[in-house]
């Protein structure tokens, strides 16, 4: 009787054994089949929460090749096995991806369905961004970030320069989903780009969330605004007429200037900015920013990057509860480096070329009338003009290290890959 207890019981942990080894094998194959699922369908998953991925949200414009939804989290392996995800958690930035880390947990089953063993594998993963149509470790052929953004473009005779960034993203143009079966040329069409417009870089037609305007820090103490109608000279690290300093400590201040709105009509009128001193933010609350007859905003130092002069505007407006700010830019005699966010205007260039565009073999370039990027609610573009927006390689990069990783978009994909680390363990 001895020994046949023992017996017994030899048996009984190696039963038990078994279907803990067979538990975790079934966690690692539900990983695995997750993972498989992520990389080839849902990769804009990959840069989320677990506690995300059904908002609807897009922090990262979703490729042509993805699915929307979500993959399968519980799934049968076999006749007697089920997994199920616990956990997915990203640390990092859609702009520079990061590591997630996964946690599976997997069940073997008895013939009644009742669990006979449950193992808990995690592993984290290296998540790496790469452009849409390539793979990872092959040349990039974009940033995905949109020098161009709009709710609705019409680009008209507008030409957009950069390679890399000089990229236009319109979120309302195209209804459908079916983007991978667009041509270029359709896609020109639903951006309404005419004869003589020019775009270097891709064309997307899709959704993307938005981050929010950016807005001055809390008391600064503004004097009431008031609108700009001749010459006007902004020295950066001052705190004078509409314009107040952020101190940052051992950091280059921030100067801050809330206006209402900006009319200049000729050529002798130019609003001149000087950002020598630190990065200035120009914020119109009011109805427009109109620079016409030649008028035109003059960014110094003329090497100064686009990132150092910001243009705001309102917040979006989705229920039109007041008209869209009227925004018409110019840049002076020289090339202009600026970002202008405006989530509820009505943006365009005026004039043509001053500085015509001037690219190296790489297809980045120098030169046109705004060096930077522009973000409106609407991008109008005149037939009759050829004012050239030139994007800057690095301006994602600029943006993601001065105001956040949330403003440095794109539409970019995404793969997990290299395990960096591995635990399991049985669920008591």
């Amino acid at each position: 009787m001895a020994l046949a207890a023992r017996s017994w019981l030899g048996l009984s942990g190696s039963i038990r054994q078994s279907q803990s080894r067979q538990a975790r094998e079934i966690a690692e194959a539900g990983l695995a089949q997750l993972i498989e699922s992520l990389n080839k369908d849902y990769a804009y998953l990959l840069i989320k929460d677990l506690s995300n991925w059904n908002d609807n949200s897009y922090t990262s414009s979703i490729c042509t090749n993805s699915l929307t939804g979500t993959p399968a989290t519980s799934s049968s392996i076999g006749n007697n096995g089920r997994y199920t995800l616990m956990d997915y958690d990203f640390q990092g930035s859609p702009f520079y991806g990061g590591k997630a880390t996964i946690r599976m947990r997997g069940e073997r089953l008895k013939g009644d369905n009742s669990i006979a063993a449950t193992a808990i594998v995690e592993e984290s993963l290296d998540i790496k961004p790469k452009s849409c149509t390539t793979s990872f470790g092959e040349p990039t052929v974009t940033s995905g970030f949109p020098g161009l953004l709009g709710q609705q473009v019409a680009l008209g005779n507008n030409d957009v320069f950069g390679t890399l960034s000089g990229n236009v993203l319109c979120l309302q143009c195209y209804d459908g989903t079916d983007y991978d079966s667009l041509t270029r040329e359709q896609q020109e069409n639903y951006i309404q780009m005419k004869n003589n417009g020019y775009v270097a870089g891709q064309i997307f037609l899709g959704p993307i969330d938005l981050p929010p305007v950016p807005e001055p820090p809390a008391g600064l103490n503004f004097d009431t605004p008031v609108s700009i109608t001749k010459s006007t000279l902004i020295t950066s690290g001052t705190n004078t007429g509409p314009c107040r300093v952020e101190a940052r400590g051992s950091g280059s201040p921030i100067t801050h200037c809330v206006v209402d709105s900006v009319e200049l009509n000729s050529k002798k009128e130019i609003l001149t900015v000087d950002s020598s001193a630190g990065d200035v933010r120009i914020y119109v609350r009011g109805d427009k920013l109109v620079l016409t007859g030649g008028a035109a905003i003059k960014h110094l130092p003329p090497d100064a990057p686009a990132s150092s002069l910001g243009l705001f505007g309102r917040p979006s407006d989705p229920t039109d509860s007041y008209p869209d700010q009227l925004i018409r830019l110019a840049g002076a005699a020289s090339t202009n480096a600026l970002w202008a966010y405006f989530p509820d205007g009505n943006m365009g260039i005026n004039g043509g070329s001053k500085e015509t565009a001037e690219c190296d073999s790489s297809g980045e370039c120098t030169g046109g009338d705004i060096n930077g990027a522009v973000w409106a609610k609407v991008w109008s573009g005149s037939s009759s003009n050829v004012a050239q927006l030139v994007v800057p390689a690095d301006i994602g990069t600029q943006l993601f290290n001065k105001y956040g990783p949330q403003y440095a978009l794109g539409i970019r994909d995404y793969v997990a890959l290299g395990v960096s680390r591995w635990s399991s363990w049985i669920n008591p």
